[in-house]
């Protein structure tokens, strides 16, 4: 529910301001099977490997991978959380964008894009653009997340009139104000 989510919400508060204060990683094959080999997985081969001995310093940055690895996998599942919470309040919605995308949005929003919550004209951000207004949740629950000016009251209103979470994003105007929205599709 709405409650539990709140204080989830503080806690992936906390790791978007660790990742984005961290250099920025990548989750590419090669890191996954360095981060298992590191950890002596063999995936499916039977015949036997000798031991690779890792140093320190790749242990410590397999360590902090598999750490950012499992922030953004916690971020996306409170997204998804998020997302049914306002649809199922609203009795209207589409829930499949915001949770078959919830990895992807934690990608985004987590590692990947440069913005400031603080400053949504920020002349220098990267800028998402919702083209699939029926999955308009996710975008909703990933500007909260993010720290944008997007209360959870306003998605509980998901969808009402004259709400910061209209059933289309809709760019700020005289009746919508969403903030973090950069375009109307």
């Amino acid at each position: 529910g709405f409650a539990s989510s709140f204080i989830t919400q503080y806690q992936l508060v906390v790791y978007f301001t660790l990742l984005k204060n961290t250099t920025k990683m990548k989750f590419s094959m090669i890191a996954i099977a360095a981060t298992a080999l590191a950890a002596g997985v063999e995936g499916f081969s039977t015949v036997s490997r000798p031991a690779i001995r890792a140093s320190p310093l790749k242990m410590a940055d397999a360590a902090t991978e598999v750490d950012t690895k499992a922030a953004l996998a916690t971020a996306a599942n409170e997204a998804r959380g998020l997302a049914m919470d306002s649809i199922a309040a609203a009795h209207s919605g589409h829930m499949g964008l915001p949770l078959g995308c919830a990895e992807v949005g934690a990608v985004l929003y987590g590692s990947q894009m440069q913005y400031n919550p603080k400053d949504t004209q920020w002349i220098n951000r990267d800028r998402f653009i919702l083209s699939a207004g029926h999955g308009s949740m996710f975008l909703y629950s990933w500007l909260n997340l993010a720290g944008f000016d997007l209360s959870i009251e306003e998605l509980k209103n998901f969808r009402q009139h004259h709400s910061q979470t209209p059933g289309h994003p809709e760019f700020p105007n005289s009746e919508h104000t969403t903030p973090g929205i950069e375009c109307t599709t």
